[in-house]
Protein backbone atom coordinates (compact mmCIF):
# COMPACT_ATOMS: atom_id res chain seq x y z
CA UNK A 1 0.00 0.00 0.00
CA UNK A 2 1.38 3.04 -0.79
CA UNK A 3 2.05 5.77 1.78
CA UNK A 4 1.51 9.33 1.49
CA UNK A 5 3.91 11.75 2.80
CA UNK A 6 3.66 15.15 3.85
CA UNK A 7 6.53 16.36 2.64
CA UNK A 8 8.72 15.06 -0.27
CA UNK A 9 12.48 16.19 -0.59
CA UNK A 10 14.38 16.27 -3.97
CA UNK A 11 17.37 17.31 -3.85
CA UNK A 12 20.94 17.21 -2.32
CA UNK A 13 23.01 14.98 0.30
CA UNK A 14 26.49 15.73 1.49
CA UNK A 15 28.79 15.03 4.31
CA UNK A 16 29.63 18.21 6.04
CA UNK A 17 33.38 19.27 7.01
CA UNK A 18 33.60 21.79 9.39
CA UNK A 19 36.53 23.81 10.07
CA UNK A 20 36.24 26.30 13.13
CA UNK A 21 38.65 29.24 12.29
CA UNK A 22 40.29 32.50 13.74
CA UNK A 23 39.95 33.91 10.24
CA UNK A 24 40.11 33.35 6.45
CA UNK A 25 43.57 32.28 4.97
CA UNK A 26 45.15 34.13 2.34
CA UNK A 27 46.55 32.84 -1.36
CA UNK A 28 48.95 30.46 -0.02
CA UNK A 29 49.03 31.00 3.48
CA UNK A 30 48.61 28.01 5.71
CA UNK A 31 46.94 28.97 8.94
CA UNK A 32 45.95 26.62 12.12
CA UNK A 33 42.09 26.28 12.60
CA UNK A 34 40.20 25.75 16.25
CA UNK A 35 38.37 23.04 15.63
CA UNK A 36 37.03 20.32 13.05
CA UNK A 37 33.60 18.52 13.04
CA UNK A 38 32.31 15.53 10.73
CA UNK A 39 28.98 16.16 9.71
CA UNK A 40 25.70 15.49 7.62
CA UNK A 41 24.83 18.10 5.30
CA UNK A 42 23.68 18.70 1.94
CA UNK A 43 20.72 21.27 1.55
CA UNK A 44 17.80 18.75 0.64
CA UNK A 45 18.51 16.36 3.34
CA UNK A 46 18.61 19.31 5.67
CA UNK A 47 15.69 19.97 4.76
CA UNK A 48 13.73 16.39 5.02
CA UNK A 49 15.65 16.06 8.43
CA UNK A 50 14.44 19.39 9.42
CA UNK A 51 11.13 18.13 8.38
CA UNK A 52 10.83 15.00 9.74
CA UNK A 53 11.93 16.49 13.03
CA UNK A 54 9.23 19.32 13.23
CA UNK A 55 6.71 16.00 13.10
CA UNK A 56 6.67 15.25 9.38
CA UNK A 57 6.26 12.37 6.89
CA UNK A 58 8.37 12.83 4.91
CA UNK A 59 10.57 11.18 2.08
CA UNK A 60 13.59 11.90 0.20
CA UNK A 61 14.56 11.27 -3.28
CA UNK A 62 18.28 12.04 -4.35
CA UNK A 63 21.72 9.97 -4.58
CA UNK A 64 24.90 8.96 -2.77
CA UNK A 65 28.01 7.30 -3.21
CA UNK A 66 28.49 2.92 -2.89
CA UNK A 67 30.95 4.32 -0.38
CA UNK A 68 31.32 4.93 3.97
CA UNK A 69 29.88 8.78 3.17
CA UNK A 70 26.79 7.15 1.41
CA UNK A 71 25.80 4.62 3.89
CA UNK A 72 26.54 7.12 6.83
CA UNK A 73 23.99 9.48 5.34
CA UNK A 74 20.98 6.33 5.12
CA UNK A 75 21.72 5.33 7.87
CA UNK A 76 20.91 9.16 9.28
CA UNK A 77 17.74 9.28 7.30
CA UNK A 78 16.45 6.15 8.99
CA UNK A 79 17.74 7.46 12.50
CA UNK A 80 15.35 10.54 11.91
CA UNK A 81 12.71 8.75 10.16
CA UNK A 82 12.82 9.97 6.51
CA UNK A 83 12.12 7.63 3.78
CA UNK A 84 14.81 7.05 1.73
CA UNK A 85 13.12 4.29 -0.40
CA UNK A 86 14.45 6.83 -3.23
CA UNK A 87 17.71 7.45 -2.36
CA UNK A 88 19.96 5.47 -4.88
CA UNK A 89 23.20 4.56 -4.68
CA UNK A 90 25.39 5.42 -7.93
CA UNK A 91 28.69 4.97 -8.62
CA UNK A 92 30.27 8.53 -7.64
CA UNK A 93 31.36 9.57 -4.45
CA UNK A 94 28.98 11.36 -2.08
CA UNK A 95 28.46 15.39 -2.52
CA UNK A 96 30.81 17.01 0.16
CA UNK A 97 31.26 20.61 0.95
CA UNK A 98 33.55 22.21 3.07
CA UNK A 99 32.28 24.46 6.10
CA UNK A 100 34.76 27.03 7.32
CA UNK A 101 33.39 29.09 9.95
CA UNK A 102 34.83 32.10 11.58
CA UNK A 103 35.00 32.21 15.62
CA UNK A 104 34.18 36.06 15.08
CA UNK A 105 30.67 37.85 17.45
CA UNK A 106 28.95 36.85 13.85
CA UNK A 107 30.16 33.59 13.14
CA UNK A 108 29.86 33.71 9.83
CA UNK A 109 30.81 31.22 7.53
CA UNK A 110 32.19 30.12 4.23
CA UNK A 111 31.06 26.79 2.02
CA UNK A 112 32.93 25.25 -1.10
CA UNK A 113 30.68 21.97 -2.09
CA UNK A 114 31.33 19.50 -4.70
CA UNK A 115 28.47 17.87 -6.29
CA UNK A 116 29.40 14.17 -6.73
CA UNK A 117 26.84 12.18 -6.46
CA UNK A 118 23.90 14.59 -6.62
CA UNK A 119 24.64 15.38 -10.10
CA UNK A 120 23.67 11.64 -11.16
CA UNK A 121 19.92 11.84 -9.56
CA UNK A 122 18.11 11.52 -13.53
CA UNK A 123 14.41 11.67 -14.57
CA UNK A 124 13.94 8.15 -14.64
CA UNK A 125 14.66 7.86 -10.92
CA UNK A 126 12.08 10.84 -10.52
CA UNK A 127 9.75 8.68 -12.82
CA UNK A 128 10.09 5.89 -10.33
CA UNK A 129 9.40 8.36 -7.36
CA UNK A 130 5.98 10.02 -9.10
CA UNK A 131 3.45 7.78 -7.33
CA UNK A 132 5.06 9.71 -3.78
CA UNK A 133 5.39 12.95 -5.62
CA UNK A 134 1.94 13.22 -6.95
CA UNK A 135 0.67 12.60 -3.48
CA UNK A 136 2.73 14.79 -1.33
CA UNK A 137 0.99 18.08 0.52
CA UNK A 138 3.98 19.95 -0.93
CA UNK A 139 7.71 19.35 -2.29
CA UNK A 140 11.10 21.00 -1.33
CA UNK A 141 13.40 22.01 -3.58
CA UNK A 142 16.84 23.46 -4.31
CA UNK A 143 19.66 24.02 -6.99
CA UNK A 144 22.42 21.38 -5.67
CA UNK A 145 21.15 18.91 -8.32
CA UNK A 146 20.81 19.34 -12.16
CA UNK A 147 18.91 22.01 -13.34
CA UNK A 148 16.92 19.73 -15.62
CA UNK A 149 15.71 17.26 -13.00
CA UNK A 150 14.75 20.77 -11.13
CA UNK A 151 12.54 21.54 -14.04
CA UNK A 152 11.10 18.23 -14.80
CA UNK A 153 10.03 17.55 -10.93
CA UNK A 154 8.31 21.33 -10.56
CA UNK A 155 6.66 20.63 -14.25
CA UNK A 156 5.77 17.25 -12.58
CA UNK A 157 4.35 18.93 -9.56
CA UNK A 158 2.48 21.91 -11.04
CA UNK A 159 0.40 19.29 -13.47
CA UNK A 160 -0.67 17.94 -11.03
CA UNK A 161 -1.31 20.58 -8.61
CA UNK A 162 1.38 19.70 -6.04
CA UNK A 163 2.45 23.19 -4.41
CA UNK A 164 6.57 23.34 -4.80
CA UNK A 165 8.55 25.59 -2.42
CA UNK A 166 12.00 26.25 -4.12
CA UNK A 167 15.19 27.45 -2.37
CA UNK A 168 17.29 29.05 -5.50
CA UNK A 169 20.93 28.23 -3.99
CA UNK A 170 23.04 28.05 -5.26
CA UNK A 171 21.94 30.21 -7.76
CA UNK A 172 21.27 29.77 -11.17
CA UNK A 173 18.97 31.70 -13.81
CA UNK A 174 15.44 30.68 -13.45
CA UNK A 175 13.13 31.23 -16.47
CA UNK A 176 9.97 33.22 -16.26
CA UNK A 177 7.68 30.44 -17.15
CA UNK A 178 9.40 28.19 -14.41
CA UNK A 179 9.30 31.00 -11.83
CA UNK A 180 5.19 31.25 -12.40
CA UNK A 181 4.83 27.33 -12.29
CA UNK A 182 6.56 27.65 -8.46
CA UNK A 183 4.08 28.33 -5.57
CA UNK A 184 6.64 29.97 -3.01
CA UNK A 185 10.52 31.22 -4.17
CA UNK A 186 12.77 31.57 -1.14
CA UNK A 187 16.01 32.93 -1.39
CA UNK A 188 18.25 35.11 0.98
CA UNK A 189 19.02 38.24 0.43
CA UNK A 190 22.07 37.79 -1.86
CA UNK A 191 19.96 35.53 -4.12
CA UNK A 192 17.19 37.85 -4.20
CA UNK A 193 19.87 40.42 -5.72
CA UNK A 194 21.24 37.72 -8.02
CA UNK A 195 17.90 36.96 -9.49
CA UNK A 196 16.39 40.67 -9.77
CA UNK A 197 20.00 42.95 -10.00
CA UNK A 198 18.03 45.84 -11.28
CA UNK A 199 15.58 45.76 -8.18
CA UNK A 200 15.29 46.39 -4.80
CA UNK A 201 14.02 43.47 -2.56
CA UNK A 202 10.77 45.42 -2.25
CA UNK A 203 10.15 45.79 -5.78
CA UNK A 204 11.17 42.50 -6.66
CA UNK A 205 8.45 41.02 -3.58
CA UNK A 206 6.19 43.63 -5.19
CA UNK A 207 6.39 41.81 -8.52
CA UNK A 208 6.10 38.35 -7.17
CA UNK A 209 3.34 39.12 -4.25
CA UNK A 210 3.08 35.80 -2.16
CA UNK A 211 5.10 33.82 -4.40
CA UNK A 212 8.62 35.38 -3.41
CA UNK A 213 9.69 35.25 0.43
CA UNK A 214 12.41 36.84 1.44
CA UNK A 215 14.87 35.55 4.27
CA UNK A 216 16.73 38.54 6.35
CA UNK A 217 19.40 36.34 9.10
CA UNK A 218 18.29 37.92 12.38
CA UNK A 219 16.49 40.48 10.50
CA UNK A 220 13.40 37.78 9.80
CA UNK A 221 11.93 37.48 6.22
CA UNK A 222 10.04 39.75 3.77
CA UNK A 223 6.77 38.93 1.47
CA UNK A 224 4.32 41.30 0.02
CA UNK A 225 0.72 40.16 0.56
CA UNK A 226 -0.41 42.17 -2.76
CA UNK A 227 -1.14 45.30 -0.78
CA UNK A 228 2.13 46.19 1.33
CA UNK A 229 5.38 44.69 2.02
CA UNK A 230 5.08 42.26 4.98
CA UNK A 231 7.95 42.46 7.91
CA UNK A 232 8.12 39.61 9.88
CA UNK A 233 10.70 39.46 12.44
CA UNK A 234 13.09 37.03 13.61
CA UNK A 235 14.32 36.21 17.16
CA UNK A 236 17.17 37.55 18.78
CA UNK A 237 19.59 34.63 19.90
CA UNK A 238 23.22 34.33 20.56
CA UNK A 239 25.00 32.56 17.20
CA UNK A 240 27.39 29.54 17.19
CA UNK A 241 26.67 28.25 13.34
CA UNK A 242 24.52 29.65 10.89
CA UNK A 243 24.88 26.66 8.63
CA UNK A 244 21.89 25.33 7.46
CA UNK A 245 19.20 27.91 8.78
CA UNK A 246 18.06 28.66 5.45
CA UNK A 247 17.07 24.66 4.73
CA UNK A 248 16.02 24.92 8.31
CA UNK A 249 13.63 28.12 7.02
CA UNK A 250 12.15 26.24 4.09
CA UNK A 251 11.51 23.39 5.99
CA UNK A 252 9.53 24.97 8.66
CA UNK A 253 7.45 27.39 6.23
CA UNK A 254 6.51 24.17 4.22
CA UNK A 255 6.07 21.94 7.84
CA UNK A 256 3.18 24.52 9.12
CA UNK A 257 2.04 25.78 5.55
CA UNK A 258 0.87 22.49 4.68
CA UNK A 259 -1.19 23.06 8.48
CA UNK A 260 -2.14 26.56 8.21
CA UNK A 261 -2.19 27.85 4.74
CA UNK A 262 -1.23 30.73 5.83
CA UNK A 263 1.91 32.72 4.42
CA UNK A 264 2.99 34.98 7.71
CA UNK A 265 1.70 32.57 10.24
CA UNK A 266 4.55 30.17 8.54
CA UNK A 267 7.22 32.08 8.02
CA UNK A 268 7.00 33.27 11.82
CA UNK A 269 7.10 29.87 12.22
CA UNK A 270 9.85 29.39 10.33
CA UNK A 271 11.60 32.21 11.65
CA UNK A 272 12.11 30.57 15.34
CA UNK A 273 12.88 26.60 14.06
CA UNK A 274 15.96 28.99 12.17
CA UNK A 275 16.40 30.95 15.02
CA UNK A 276 17.07 28.41 17.34
CA UNK A 277 19.00 26.18 14.96
CA UNK A 278 21.82 28.61 14.77
CA UNK A 279 22.60 27.89 18.61
CA UNK A 280 23.96 25.05 18.18
CA UNK A 281 26.77 23.78 15.32
CA UNK A 282 25.63 21.59 12.35
CA UNK A 283 23.17 21.75 9.84
CA UNK A 284 20.98 18.80 11.31
CA UNK A 285 22.03 18.28 14.50
CA UNK A 286 20.98 21.89 15.62
CA UNK A 287 17.42 21.63 13.91
CA UNK A 288 14.45 22.03 16.78
CA UNK A 289 11.99 19.50 17.14
CA UNK A 290 8.15 20.22 17.40
CA UNK A 291 8.70 19.71 21.06
CA UNK A 292 11.01 22.19 21.44
CA UNK A 293 9.72 24.93 19.30
CA UNK A 294 6.47 24.27 21.56
CA UNK A 295 8.58 24.36 24.51
CA UNK A 296 10.57 27.70 23.39
CA UNK A 297 7.26 29.19 22.57
CA UNK A 298 5.45 28.76 25.53
CA UNK A 299 8.48 30.09 27.59
CA UNK A 300 8.12 33.27 25.34
CA UNK A 301 4.77 33.39 26.35
CA UNK A 302 5.22 33.30 29.57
Amino acid sequence: MQTNYDIVVVGSINMDLFFEINRQPGIGETIEGQAFHFLQGGKGANQAIAAAKLGNKVAMIGCVGHAVFGTIAVKNFEKYGVNHTHVHRVDEYTGVACVTIQQSKKRDNSIISVPGANRRITKEMIDQAKPIIKKAKIVLLQLEIPMEIVEYVIDFCNENQVPVVLNPSPYQTLQADMIHKITFIIPNEIEVNQMFPNHSIELSCAQYPKKLIVTRGSMGAVFHDRVELKIVDGIKVPIVDTTGAGDVFLAAFASQYIKSNQIEESIRFANICAGMSIMKIGAQESSPTIDEVNEYKKYMNT
